[in-house]
Order: C-alpha cells, then structure tokens, then sequence
C-alpha cells in the first residue's frame, strides 16, 4: 500500500494491521544522465515489486529518497527517517529498499531489512526476499 492511499481514518482502523514500513532509496546524485536515472528508478521499481506484491495489506511505502550522494550525511539521513518511522509514525519495522548496492547501507542499525542488488548489481530472487521478510515478523534479524 502506498502512504497517499491512506486516509487520516483509514489509517487509525489499519495501523494496527500496517507494522511494516518500506523505504525506498534512489541514490541519485544529479550527475546521472538522463537514461542513467530511469535506470536507477527501474531497478528501485524491480526491488519495490520483490515486496510490495506478495506483502500487500501489511505494508505501507513510503516516498522514495531520490538524491544524495551515499556518505555519512545521507546515511545518517536514511537512519534517522527509519528512527522516526518506528518512533513517531509506529511502525514496528522498516525495510529499506534501494536501487543500488552499498555496504554501509545495509548495515544501518534502523533499518531492520535491506533490499537491493548485491555488489554486481543482481537482484535478490524473490523466495529470498519473502523468506527474509517473513523472518523479520518473526522476530528473526537476518543480515
């Protein structure tokens, strides 16, 4: 379910159902070409299909975080939304898809998933990524 599908009253009759939040990063810098950012929204789109079909009526995702140059700041950034999606918004857990491959990315304590292409830049199968997310609700940390 996408967050601008959710009305202030759907929202208080749903929440309790909702418990896991989708973040999804971009990790565009500007200095894309054209081509080079729709292929970068393509490969978000692909991750974002290994989740949000299969897990429909349990998620909610959230707008995409599209620029900023992966370093400390837009680490802490990414870190600090996924702190304030459990804190503020209530949600139990967060998943943080992205469109690339980045090691500190996926170490981020906040987030309790990551989802994207390894270091080749091949996506993970789609049994992988249910598996994964169903451990999560069971209270099973993968890494």
């Amino acid at each position: 379910m996408k967050f601008s599908e959710l009305t202030p009253d759907q929202w208080g009759e749903l929440q309790p159902y909702l418990d896991t939040a989708v973040l999804p990063v971009t990790g565009l810098t500007g200095n894309e070409a054209p081509y080079q950012a729709t292929e970068a929204l393509e490969k978000l789109r692909d991750v974002l299909d290994l989740i949000e079909k299969p897990f429909k009526g349990r998620i909610v995702t959230y707008p995409t975080c599209n620029y900023g140059a992966w370093n400390t700041e837009t680490a802490q950034q990414v870190a600090s939304v996924c702190r304030n999606l459990k804190q503020t918004a209530g949600f139990k857990h967060v998943v943080v898809a992205a469109a690339f491959s980045e090691p500190s990315l996926m170490k981020t304590e906040e987030a309790d998933l990551f989802v994207g292409p390894d270091s080749n830049g091949v996506l993970p199968a789609a049994e992988e990524v249910s598996v994964a997310v169903r451990h999560l609700w069971m209270g099973q940390r993968t890494s």
